[in-house]
């Protein structure tokens, strides 16, 4: 047991110090005039005057967001201290996934397999280290890394990862989707989706009671956004040179152009069919006996990639939820080469926000081509997920 908790507190207390190191190292933009840090600070502090998300301010999260939001507040007095909490918050958590994740992969690989997806996982966090604790995405992780471990323990644990991606859910809806490969070995199912909708209405029925109508405008909000720069269309149209310019709405630039409109129109359409793509490969994987308890985190992943790729809105952070999945995905060279294409999505991704947002904007080298280049990347991600052969025998979970 010492063989595997000393290094991994090691590992963890390097990956809390690295990401505050290097947060700190940030400019005052990105953290004094973060707007959604900024958000998070005003939401919190509301809350503590007593006033009622939604029905009394506006709130473009869903409820499930706000433990993440309130805390800080709780415990600072200005706006320095409640980002630095924040931060500091936002690394814990990030640790607790990391060590969710090499037990998930101890268990599934055995004792001395689990370095390879642990420092994977901390590698991809520190290369994200710009949204990696400014934002509140590595809760919805945290859900994620919690619901790999349950699904590879099976049985009654099954219920757990559920309700865990019930709280996943509440926070940013997108963990909705890792309830398919739950869902697909048919065992608990009913039970599963009882637990996982009870979750979520613990926080979305208080929020539409005594937000009404407002609440389901946070909805509306996110529905009426344009076509975000860094989605993988926008990077597409502006590579064929069909983009004048950009605008900030709805809390991010939106590019605007020919062919931006109809883009925009069919995001829900092309999300749908690579939802459809990711969840046919699978079914055939479940009728072929290859669906078991080990697929989890591989098409947990597949999914969310799906919904990422077709989306209207591809932000940076979108792709710590990805961290506790993707080094579980495949093990032996398979899982080294997924391992290193994440890696190399995430050092991307750092090179286009923050580094050359600004290239990006004004459509100047190299701001254009380093976001075609990660979005195409991560369309080589997604195929490898669904296309590249299981290297260890699957087991139905229990």
């Amino acid at each position: 047991m010492l063989l595997f908790w000393a290094p991994l507190a090691l590992l963890g207390a390097l990956l809390y110090w690295g990401l505050l190191a290097l947060f700190a190292g940030l400019p005052s933009d990105l953290k004094e005039g973060s707007n959604d840090l900024e958000i998070y600070r005003e939401t919190g502090e509301a809350v503590l005057r007593g006033e009622i998300p939604y029905r009394d301010f506006f709130l473009e999260y869903p409820p499930g967001s706000l433990p993440a939001f309130v805390p800080p507040a709780l415990l600072s007095e200005d706006k320095a201290g409640y980002i630095g909490l924040f931060a500091s918050e936002m690394a814990l958590v990030l640790v607790a996934a990391l060590v969710l994740t090499s037990l998930t992969a101890r268990r599934l690989r055995g004792l001395w397999a689990w370095p390879v997806p642990a420092l994977s996982f901390a590698a991809s966090a520190l290369l994200l280290y710009p949204v990696a604790v400014s934002r509140y995405d590595a809760a919805v992780a945290l859900t994620l890394a919690v619901a790999a471990l349950c699904a590879t323990l099976g049985g009654r644990y099954l219920l757990l990862a559920y309700a865990s991606l019930g709280f996943g859910a509440a926070a940013k809806l997108i963990p909705l989707l890792a309830t398919i490969p739950l869902a697909f070995p048919r065992r608990r199912a009913t039970w599963g989706y009882a637990v996982f909708f009870a979750v979520l209405a613990l926080f979305f029925v208080p929020a539409l009671l005594l937000g009404g109508g407002r609440f389901l405008e946070s909805f509306a909000y996110h529905a009426d956004r344009g076509l975000q720069v860094e989605s993988l269309a926008a990077s597409v149209l502006i590579g064929l040179g069909r983009v004048s310019g950009v605008a900030f709405e709805y809390g991010a630039f939106e590019v605007r152009g020919t062919g931006v409109d109809l883009a925009a129109s069919l995001s829900l359409t092309i999300t749908g069919a690579l939802l459809f793509v990711t969840a046919l490969v699978m079914y055939r994987g479940y009728r072929a006996g290859r669906l078991g308890s080990h697929a989890f985190p591989r098409y947990a992943a597949a999914l969310i990639l799906a919904f990422m790729l077709g989306s209207k809105v591809l932000s940076p952070q979108y792709l710590i939820w990805l961290l506790p999945l993707v080094p579980l995905s495949l093990r032996g060279l398979a899982g080294g080469g997924i391992s290193a294409v994440f890696l190399t999505a995430c050092w991307i991704t750092t090179q286009v926000f923050p580094t050359h947002y600004s290239d990006l904007l004004h459509a100047r080298y190299p701001g254009p081509e380093l976001l075609l280049g990660r979005n195409l990347v991560l369309v080589l991600l997604w195929g490898l997920l669904l296309f590249l052969p299981a290297s260890f025998p699957e087991k139905s979970a229990s």
